[in-house]
Protein backbone atom coordinates (compact mmCIF):
# COMPACT_ATOMS: atom_id res chain seq x y z
CA UNK A 1 0.00 0.00 0.00
CA UNK A 2 1.14 3.58 -0.37
CA UNK A 3 0.16 4.75 2.56
CA UNK A 4 2.46 4.67 5.68
CA UNK A 5 2.34 5.16 9.48
CA UNK A 6 4.86 5.81 11.96
CA UNK A 7 3.75 2.71 14.60
CA UNK A 8 1.68 4.87 16.46
CA UNK A 9 -1.31 4.35 13.99
CA UNK A 10 -0.78 7.83 12.45
CA UNK A 11 -0.49 8.23 8.75
CA UNK A 12 2.66 9.92 7.75
CA UNK A 13 2.91 9.28 4.01
CA UNK A 14 -0.06 9.04 1.04
CA UNK A 15 -0.18 8.86 -2.60
CA UNK A 16 -2.93 10.86 -4.36
CA UNK A 17 -3.66 10.77 -8.43
CA UNK A 18 -5.74 13.58 -10.34
CA UNK A 19 -7.00 12.94 -13.26
CA UNK A 20 -8.78 14.69 -16.22
CA UNK A 21 -10.77 11.49 -17.56
CA UNK A 22 -12.66 13.35 -20.49
CA UNK A 23 -15.97 12.03 -19.95
CA UNK A 24 -18.04 13.93 -22.12
CA UNK A 25 -21.30 11.82 -23.32
CA UNK A 26 -21.66 12.14 -27.06
CA UNK A 27 -18.65 13.86 -27.85
CA UNK A 28 -15.41 12.00 -26.28
CA UNK A 29 -14.18 9.41 -28.36
CA UNK A 30 -14.08 5.89 -27.27
CA UNK A 31 -15.75 7.41 -23.38
CA UNK A 32 -17.05 3.98 -22.64
CA UNK A 33 -13.91 2.40 -23.42
CA UNK A 34 -11.83 4.23 -21.88
CA UNK A 35 -13.79 5.20 -18.72
CA UNK A 36 -13.62 1.13 -18.47
CA UNK A 37 -10.32 0.78 -18.66
CA UNK A 38 -9.67 3.87 -16.18
CA UNK A 39 -11.73 2.33 -13.26
CA UNK A 40 -10.30 -1.43 -13.83
CA UNK A 41 -6.69 0.08 -14.16
CA UNK A 42 -7.31 1.91 -10.85
CA UNK A 43 -9.42 -1.07 -8.81
CA UNK A 44 -6.15 -3.49 -9.63
CA UNK A 45 -2.92 -2.58 -8.41
CA UNK A 46 -0.88 -5.57 -10.17
CA UNK A 47 -1.09 -4.24 -13.91
CA UNK A 48 1.22 -4.75 -15.58
CA UNK A 49 1.31 -0.73 -17.47
CA UNK A 50 4.71 -0.81 -19.60
CA UNK A 51 5.38 -2.24 -22.67
CA UNK A 52 8.35 -2.54 -24.62
CA UNK A 53 6.25 0.12 -26.86
CA UNK A 54 4.75 2.26 -24.83
CA UNK A 55 7.29 2.74 -22.03
CA UNK A 56 8.60 6.17 -21.22
CA UNK A 57 12.16 6.78 -22.26
CA UNK A 58 14.72 8.00 -19.49
CA UNK A 59 16.39 11.37 -20.66
CA UNK A 60 19.68 11.63 -20.21
CA UNK A 61 21.42 14.78 -18.84
CA UNK A 62 23.04 16.43 -21.81
CA UNK A 63 21.42 14.81 -24.65
CA UNK A 64 18.43 16.15 -26.35
CA UNK A 65 17.54 12.87 -27.30
CA UNK A 66 15.53 10.27 -25.55
CA UNK A 67 17.15 6.90 -24.71
CA UNK A 68 14.94 3.53 -24.10
CA UNK A 69 14.86 1.52 -20.61
CA UNK A 70 13.76 -1.43 -19.95
CA UNK A 71 10.38 -2.19 -18.83
CA UNK A 72 10.12 -2.42 -14.59
CA UNK A 73 9.94 -5.92 -13.66
CA UNK A 74 7.14 -5.10 -11.34
CA UNK A 75 4.42 -2.39 -11.17
CA UNK A 76 2.52 -3.50 -8.63
CA UNK A 77 2.60 0.11 -6.82
CA UNK A 78 2.75 1.98 -9.40
CA UNK A 79 -1.74 2.98 -9.27
CA UNK A 80 -1.61 1.99 -5.56
CA UNK A 81 -3.22 5.31 -4.92
CA UNK A 82 -4.62 5.92 -1.72
CA UNK A 83 -6.66 9.01 -2.79
CA UNK A 84 -7.98 9.51 -6.57
CA UNK A 85 -9.78 12.78 -7.62
CA UNK A 86 -11.27 12.89 -11.15
CA UNK A 87 -13.02 15.26 -13.60
CA UNK A 88 -15.21 15.23 -15.95
CA UNK A 89 -16.98 12.01 -15.19
CA UNK A 90 -20.01 13.49 -16.50
CA UNK A 91 -22.15 10.08 -17.20
CA UNK A 92 -23.67 8.29 -14.46
CA UNK A 93 -23.30 5.28 -16.50
CA UNK A 94 -19.15 6.12 -15.95
CA UNK A 95 -19.69 6.46 -12.49
CA UNK A 96 -21.94 3.69 -11.52
CA UNK A 97 -18.88 1.21 -13.16
CA UNK A 98 -16.16 3.26 -11.48
CA UNK A 99 -18.00 3.05 -8.24
CA UNK A 100 -18.71 -0.67 -8.51
CA UNK A 101 -15.26 -1.88 -9.46
CA UNK A 102 -13.17 0.13 -7.28
CA UNK A 103 -15.43 -0.09 -4.18
CA UNK A 104 -13.23 -3.47 -2.66
CA UNK A 105 -9.89 -1.41 -3.05
CA UNK A 106 -11.50 2.52 -2.37
CA UNK A 107 -14.56 1.71 0.43
CA UNK A 108 -14.90 5.49 0.74
CA UNK A 109 -16.23 7.04 -3.03
CA UNK A 110 -17.90 10.06 -3.75
CA UNK A 111 -19.81 12.06 -6.56
CA UNK A 112 -21.16 15.37 -7.02
CA UNK A 113 -23.61 15.79 -9.01
CA UNK A 114 -25.12 19.34 -8.73
CA UNK A 115 -25.52 21.33 -12.10
CA UNK A 116 -27.80 22.29 -15.16
CA UNK A 117 -27.81 19.78 -17.28
CA UNK A 118 -25.23 17.63 -15.88
CA UNK A 119 -23.37 17.59 -12.96
CA UNK A 120 -19.63 18.90 -12.47
CA UNK A 121 -17.82 15.88 -13.26
CA UNK A 122 -15.93 15.53 -10.25
CA UNK A 123 -15.36 12.10 -8.19
CA UNK A 124 -13.27 11.49 -5.43
CA UNK A 125 -12.21 7.70 -4.63
CA UNK A 126 -10.73 7.64 -0.80
CA UNK A 127 -8.95 4.83 1.29
CA UNK A 128 -9.57 7.36 3.78
CA UNK A 129 -12.88 7.74 5.63
CA UNK A 130 -14.82 10.69 4.32
CA UNK A 131 -16.05 12.63 6.83
CA UNK A 132 -17.90 15.52 5.06
CA UNK A 133 -18.48 16.92 1.92
CA UNK A 134 -19.96 19.97 0.17
CA UNK A 135 -20.19 21.55 -3.64
CA UNK A 136 -19.33 24.93 -4.40
CA UNK A 137 -20.58 26.11 -7.63
CA UNK A 138 -19.02 28.80 -9.30
CA UNK A 139 -21.03 32.39 -9.38
CA UNK A 140 -19.19 33.25 -12.24
CA UNK A 141 -19.05 30.55 -14.93
CA UNK A 142 -18.90 31.61 -18.39
CA UNK A 143 -22.88 32.37 -20.03
CA UNK A 144 -25.73 30.36 -21.29
CA UNK A 145 -25.02 31.69 -24.66
CA UNK A 146 -22.08 29.31 -25.43
CA UNK A 147 -24.15 26.32 -25.31
CA UNK A 148 -22.09 24.65 -27.36
CA UNK A 149 -18.78 25.00 -24.73
CA UNK A 150 -21.07 23.88 -21.92
CA UNK A 151 -19.40 25.16 -19.14
CA UNK A 152 -22.29 27.16 -17.75
CA UNK A 153 -24.45 24.03 -18.04
CA UNK A 154 -22.26 21.82 -16.23
CA UNK A 155 -21.85 24.30 -13.04
CA UNK A 156 -18.04 24.25 -12.91
CA UNK A 157 -17.30 23.25 -8.99
CA UNK A 158 -14.81 23.23 -6.70
CA UNK A 159 -16.04 20.16 -4.51
CA UNK A 160 -14.52 19.71 -0.89
CA UNK A 161 -14.09 16.69 0.43
CA UNK A 162 -12.98 16.50 4.16
CA UNK A 163 -11.05 12.77 4.95
CA UNK A 164 -10.18 11.52 8.07
CA UNK A 165 -6.53 10.03 8.13
CA UNK A 166 -6.23 9.33 11.70
CA UNK A 167 -8.02 10.75 15.19
CA UNK A 168 -5.89 13.80 14.89
CA UNK A 169 -5.65 14.57 10.97
CA UNK A 170 -7.58 15.46 8.91
CA UNK A 171 -6.94 16.71 4.89
CA UNK A 172 -9.30 18.78 2.79
CA UNK A 173 -9.25 17.88 -0.51
CA UNK A 174 -10.41 20.61 -2.98
CA UNK A 175 -11.15 18.73 -6.13
CA UNK A 176 -11.75 21.42 -9.06
CA UNK A 177 -12.64 21.87 -13.03
CA UNK A 178 -12.07 25.50 -13.43
CA UNK A 179 -13.55 26.91 -16.92
CA UNK A 180 -11.79 25.98 -19.84
CA UNK A 181 -10.04 28.47 -22.17
CA UNK A 182 -10.84 28.67 -25.67
CA UNK A 183 -8.42 31.11 -27.30
CA UNK A 184 -5.44 32.24 -26.03
CA UNK A 185 -6.55 36.16 -25.83
CA UNK A 186 -10.21 37.83 -25.77
CA UNK A 187 -13.13 37.16 -25.37
CA UNK A 188 -12.85 32.90 -25.56
CA UNK A 189 -10.04 32.89 -23.20
CA UNK A 190 -12.53 33.28 -20.31
CA UNK A 191 -9.26 34.05 -17.93
CA UNK A 192 -11.61 36.51 -15.73
CA UNK A 193 -13.93 34.05 -14.85
CA UNK A 194 -10.78 31.75 -14.23
CA UNK A 195 -9.94 34.53 -11.68
CA UNK A 196 -12.79 35.04 -10.56
CA UNK A 197 -12.88 31.09 -9.38
CA UNK A 198 -9.37 31.44 -8.10
CA UNK A 199 -10.66 33.83 -6.12
CA UNK A 200 -13.62 31.84 -4.64
CA UNK A 201 -11.11 29.04 -4.36
CA UNK A 202 -8.85 31.18 -2.33
CA UNK A 203 -11.49 32.44 0.30
CA UNK A 204 -12.42 28.91 0.79
CA UNK A 205 -9.08 27.62 1.61
CA UNK A 206 -8.30 30.27 3.75
CA UNK A 207 -11.23 28.96 5.98
CA UNK A 208 -10.24 25.34 5.85
CA UNK A 209 -6.82 26.28 7.04
CA UNK A 210 -8.39 27.83 10.28
CA UNK A 211 -10.53 24.82 10.55
CA UNK A 212 -7.12 22.71 10.68
CA UNK A 213 -6.95 21.12 7.82
CA UNK A 214 -4.18 20.31 6.07
CA UNK A 215 -5.23 21.78 2.60
CA UNK A 216 -4.95 19.81 -1.25
CA UNK A 217 -6.31 21.23 -4.13
CA UNK A 218 -6.36 19.07 -7.17
CA UNK A 219 -7.50 18.79 -10.70
CA UNK A 220 -7.93 20.78 -14.02
CA UNK A 221 -7.66 24.43 -13.17
CA UNK A 222 -7.04 25.08 -17.36
CA UNK A 223 -4.32 27.53 -15.84
CA UNK A 224 -0.87 27.68 -16.75
CA UNK A 225 2.35 28.34 -14.01
CA UNK A 226 1.95 31.70 -13.59
CA UNK A 227 -0.92 33.05 -14.96
CA UNK A 228 -3.50 35.15 -12.80
CA UNK A 229 -5.20 32.31 -11.59
CA UNK A 230 -2.45 30.37 -10.59
CA UNK A 231 -0.78 33.50 -8.32
CA UNK A 232 -3.77 34.04 -6.84
CA UNK A 233 -4.01 30.77 -5.33
CA UNK A 234 -0.08 31.07 -5.16
CA UNK A 235 0.26 33.94 -2.99
CA UNK A 236 -3.56 34.79 -1.60
CA UNK A 237 -4.21 31.12 -1.03
CA UNK A 238 -0.86 30.41 0.19
CA UNK A 239 -0.94 26.96 -1.83
CA UNK A 240 2.37 25.59 -3.19
CA UNK A 241 2.78 23.76 -6.29
CA UNK A 242 3.84 20.59 -5.32
CA UNK A 243 5.82 20.05 -8.47
CA UNK A 244 7.63 22.84 -8.17
CA UNK A 245 8.57 22.30 -4.66
CA UNK A 246 10.09 19.42 -5.91
CA UNK A 247 11.56 20.22 -9.37
CA UNK A 248 12.02 24.21 -8.79
CA UNK A 249 10.07 27.11 -10.58
CA UNK A 250 8.81 26.26 -14.46
CA UNK A 251 10.39 28.00 -17.10
CA UNK A 252 7.90 28.11 -19.47
CA UNK A 253 10.08 29.15 -22.35
CA UNK A 254 11.99 26.30 -21.87
CA UNK A 255 9.55 23.84 -22.20
CA UNK A 256 8.30 24.51 -25.25
CA UNK A 257 11.99 24.06 -26.45
CA UNK A 258 12.07 20.44 -24.45
CA UNK A 259 11.41 16.94 -26.29
CA UNK A 260 8.27 15.61 -25.70
CA UNK A 261 9.26 13.06 -23.47
CA UNK A 262 11.33 15.57 -21.79
CA UNK A 263 8.03 17.88 -21.03
CA UNK A 264 6.42 14.97 -19.57
CA UNK A 265 8.93 13.91 -17.47
CA UNK A 266 10.32 16.84 -16.53
CA UNK A 267 8.02 19.68 -16.66
CA UNK A 268 4.81 17.25 -16.18
CA UNK A 269 2.91 18.25 -19.14
CA UNK A 270 -0.14 17.14 -19.00
CA UNK A 271 -1.95 18.59 -21.66
CA UNK A 272 -1.99 18.75 -25.25
CA UNK A 273 1.09 16.76 -25.44
CA UNK A 274 1.60 15.22 -29.13
CA UNK A 275 2.55 12.29 -27.10
CA UNK A 276 -1.38 12.01 -26.52
CA UNK A 277 -3.06 10.35 -29.47
CA UNK A 278 -6.14 12.72 -29.10
CA UNK A 279 -3.62 16.28 -29.18
CA UNK A 280 -0.98 14.61 -31.82
CA UNK A 281 -2.12 17.38 -33.88
CA UNK A 282 -1.23 20.16 -31.56
CA UNK A 283 2.11 21.75 -31.96
CA UNK A 284 4.92 20.41 -29.49
CA UNK A 285 5.81 23.73 -28.13
CA UNK A 286 1.62 24.00 -26.99
CA UNK A 287 2.24 21.37 -24.29
CA UNK A 288 1.40 22.59 -21.18
CA UNK A 289 1.01 21.75 -17.73
CA UNK A 290 -2.93 22.32 -16.68
CA UNK A 291 -3.56 19.40 -14.06
CA UNK A 292 -2.08 20.49 -10.51
CA UNK A 293 -1.60 19.28 -6.59
CA UNK A 294 -1.08 22.64 -4.95
CA UNK A 295 -1.01 21.80 -0.84
CA UNK A 296 -0.92 23.98 2.36
CA UNK A 297 3.31 23.52 2.69
CA UNK A 298 2.83 24.72 6.58
CA UNK A 299 1.29 21.10 7.06
CA UNK A 300 2.43 19.17 3.63
CA UNK A 301 5.51 18.37 1.96
CA UNK A 302 5.81 16.31 -1.25
CA UNK A 303 7.85 13.48 -1.64
CA UNK A 304 7.44 12.61 -4.92
CA UNK A 305 5.61 13.62 -7.88
CA UNK A 306 5.40 12.52 -11.91
CA UNK A 307 2.91 11.97 -14.63
CA UNK A 308 0.42 9.23 -15.16
CA UNK A 309 -0.98 7.44 -17.30
CA UNK A 310 0.65 8.48 -20.19
CA UNK A 311 0.52 4.82 -21.76
CA UNK A 312 -1.91 3.83 -24.37
CA UNK A 313 -5.03 1.61 -24.50
CA UNK A 314 -4.72 -1.38 -27.49
CA UNK A 315 -6.46 -0.30 -30.21
CA UNK A 316 -8.36 2.62 -28.88
CA UNK A 317 -5.26 5.00 -27.65
CA UNK A 318 -4.09 7.40 -25.03
CA UNK A 319 -6.48 7.08 -21.39
CA UNK A 320 -8.20 10.57 -22.42
CA UNK A 321 -7.10 13.80 -23.71
CA UNK A 322 -5.03 14.72 -20.59
CA UNK A 323 -2.52 12.62 -18.67
CA UNK A 324 -2.43 12.44 -14.87
CA UNK A 325 -0.88 13.69 -12.14
CA UNK A 326 0.50 11.77 -8.88
CA UNK A 327 1.96 13.24 -6.02
CA UNK A 328 3.12 11.35 -2.58
CA UNK A 329 2.67 14.07 0.92
CA UNK A 330 4.60 13.69 3.68
CA UNK A 331 3.11 15.23 6.96
CA UNK A 332 5.23 17.31 8.72
CA UNK A 333 5.67 17.81 12.37
CA UNK A 334 3.21 20.76 13.93
CA UNK A 335 5.51 23.29 15.22
CA UNK A 336 2.56 25.18 16.78
CA UNK A 337 0.18 23.97 19.65
CA UNK A 338 -3.32 23.63 18.52
CA UNK A 339 -4.46 26.18 21.62
CA UNK A 340 -1.18 28.37 19.79
CA UNK A 341 -2.76 28.50 16.69
CA UNK A 342 -5.10 31.36 17.10
CA UNK A 343 -6.42 32.70 13.74
CA UNK A 344 -3.93 35.47 13.61
CA UNK A 345 -1.13 32.96 13.06
CA UNK A 346 -2.58 30.82 10.81
CA UNK A 347 -3.80 33.87 8.97
CA UNK A 348 -0.01 35.14 8.94
CA UNK A 349 1.21 31.99 7.93
CA UNK A 350 -0.98 31.02 4.99
CA UNK A 351 0.05 33.63 2.34
CA UNK A 352 2.79 33.28 0.32
CA UNK A 353 5.35 36.34 -0.33
CA UNK A 354 5.63 40.06 0.28
CA UNK A 355 3.02 42.39 0.65
CA UNK A 356 4.04 44.08 -2.69
CA UNK A 357 3.15 40.69 -4.54
CA UNK A 358 -0.09 39.83 -2.45
CA UNK A 359 -0.60 44.36 -3.58
CA UNK A 360 -0.35 43.24 -7.10
CA UNK A 361 -2.31 40.35 -7.38
CA UNK A 362 -5.27 42.23 -5.92
CA UNK A 363 -4.55 44.77 -8.54
CA UNK A 364 -4.19 42.74 -11.30
CA UNK A 365 -7.39 40.61 -10.46
CA UNK A 366 -9.29 44.35 -10.31
CA UNK A 367 -8.02 44.96 -13.29
CA UNK A 368 -9.15 42.26 -15.34
CA UNK A 369 -12.01 42.24 -13.93
CA UNK A 370 -13.18 45.70 -14.65
CA UNK A 371 -11.87 45.37 -17.80
CA UNK A 372 -14.24 42.62 -18.25
CA UNK A 373 -17.23 44.03 -17.03
CA UNK A 374 -16.18 47.59 -19.17
CA UNK A 375 -15.93 46.18 -22.52
CA UNK A 376 -17.23 42.61 -23.08
CA UNK A 377 -19.95 41.94 -20.40
CA UNK A 378 -21.25 46.03 -21.65
CA UNK A 379 -20.92 44.91 -24.73
CA UNK A 380 -22.84 41.24 -24.54
CA UNK A 381 -25.50 43.11 -22.31
CA UNK A 382 -26.22 45.91 -25.50
CA UNK A 383 -26.15 43.35 -28.29
CA UNK A 384 -28.56 41.07 -26.90
CA UNK A 385 -30.88 43.88 -25.72
CA UNK A 386 -30.66 45.23 -29.15
CA UNK A 387 -31.45 42.00 -30.87
CA UNK A 388 -34.58 41.76 -28.51
CA UNK A 389 -35.89 45.19 -29.51
CA UNK A 390 -35.28 44.64 -33.03
CA UNK A 391 -36.83 41.10 -33.40
CA UNK A 392 -39.71 42.87 -31.31
CA UNK A 393 -39.95 45.17 -34.04
CA UNK A 394 -39.44 42.82 -36.85
CA UNK A 395 -42.31 40.58 -35.79
CA UNK A 396 -44.71 43.08 -35.46
CA UNK A 397 -44.15 44.44 -39.09
CA UNK A 398 -44.76 41.01 -39.99
CA UNK A 399 -48.30 40.83 -38.96
CA UNK A 400 -49.32 42.76 -41.77
CA UNK A 401 -47.44 41.24 -43.95
CA UNK A 402 -48.31 37.45 -43.23
CA UNK A 403 -52.31 38.93 -43.62
CA UNK A 404 -51.32 40.75 -46.86
CA UNK A 405 -49.37 37.94 -48.65
CA UNK A 406 -52.12 35.34 -47.20
CA UNK A 407 -54.60 36.66 -50.26
CA UNK A 408 -51.49 36.39 -52.73
CA UNK A 409 -49.85 33.88 -52.23
CA UNK A 410 -51.04 31.80 -48.65
CA UNK A 411 -48.08 29.39 -49.16
CA UNK A 412 -45.72 32.54 -48.44
CA UNK A 413 -47.37 33.60 -45.22
CA UNK A 414 -46.89 30.19 -43.96
CA UNK A 415 -42.49 30.90 -44.21
CA UNK A 416 -43.11 34.84 -42.62
CA UNK A 417 -44.81 33.45 -40.41
CA UNK A 418 -41.80 30.90 -39.23
CA UNK A 419 -39.22 33.02 -39.47
CA UNK A 420 -41.10 35.16 -37.57
CA UNK A 421 -41.55 32.96 -35.04
CA UNK A 422 -37.55 32.13 -34.98
CA UNK A 423 -36.54 36.07 -35.49
CA UNK A 424 -38.48 36.44 -32.03
CA UNK A 425 -37.89 33.10 -29.94
CA UNK A 426 -33.86 33.80 -30.41
CA UNK A 427 -34.80 37.44 -29.40
CA UNK A 428 -36.86 36.54 -26.19
CA UNK A 429 -33.90 34.44 -25.27
CA UNK A 430 -31.62 36.98 -25.71
CA UNK A 431 -33.34 39.85 -24.36
CA UNK A 432 -33.83 37.78 -21.16
CA UNK A 433 -29.79 36.43 -20.93
CA UNK A 434 -29.22 40.54 -21.33
CA UNK A 435 -31.61 41.17 -18.76
CA UNK A 436 -31.50 38.37 -16.08
CA UNK A 437 -28.06 36.55 -16.74
CA UNK A 438 -26.26 39.33 -17.50
CA UNK A 439 -27.19 41.76 -14.53
CA UNK A 440 -26.29 38.54 -12.40
CA UNK A 441 -22.84 38.43 -14.12
CA UNK A 442 -22.10 42.20 -13.36
CA UNK A 443 -23.54 41.80 -10.11
CA UNK A 444 -21.71 39.31 -8.97
CA UNK A 445 -18.23 40.37 -10.25
CA UNK A 446 -19.25 44.24 -8.72
CA UNK A 447 -19.28 41.97 -5.31
CA UNK A 448 -15.48 40.47 -6.26
CA UNK A 449 -14.59 43.63 -6.73
CA UNK A 450 -15.85 44.90 -3.32
CA UNK A 451 -14.32 41.65 -1.65
CA UNK A 452 -10.93 42.36 -3.13
CA UNK A 453 -11.21 46.02 -2.08
CA UNK A 454 -11.65 44.69 1.70
CA UNK A 455 -8.85 42.97 1.25
CA UNK A 456 -6.54 45.80 -0.01
CA UNK A 457 -7.40 47.89 2.43
CA UNK A 458 -6.88 45.43 5.34
CA UNK A 459 -3.11 44.60 3.60
CA UNK A 460 -2.53 48.57 3.17
CA UNK A 461 -3.46 49.08 7.19
CA UNK A 462 -2.03 46.29 8.61
CA UNK A 463 -0.23 43.94 6.63
CA UNK A 464 -1.11 40.49 5.38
Amino acid sequence: MALSDNGSGAVNTFKLLTFNTWGLKYVSTFRKERLVAIADRLAKSDVNLFTSSTSPPSIVAGTSAPVAVSPPSSSSDVDDYDIVALQEVWSKEDWEYLDRVCAAKYPFRRWFSSGILSGPGLAVLSKFPIKKTFLYRFPVNGRPSAFFRGDWYVGKSVAVTILVLSDETTVALLNSHMHAPYAASGDAAYEAHRSCQAWEISVIVEELKLAGHAVILVGDLNSRPGSLPYRILEIDAGLKDSWELLNGQTDLELVKSMDPWEQIIRAATTCDSILNTWRAHRRPDEACRLDYALIDSNLLEPVQASVRFTEKIPSIGSYSDHFAYSATFRFKKKVISDSEATATTVLATSRSGSNEKLLQVYFDLKDLVSEYMETTLVWQRKWRMWHFVISFAVTLAFLPVITVVSYRAPWSSILFYFFGCIIFVTGVVNGMISFLFGRYELRNMRELILEVDDRLNYVKAFGQ
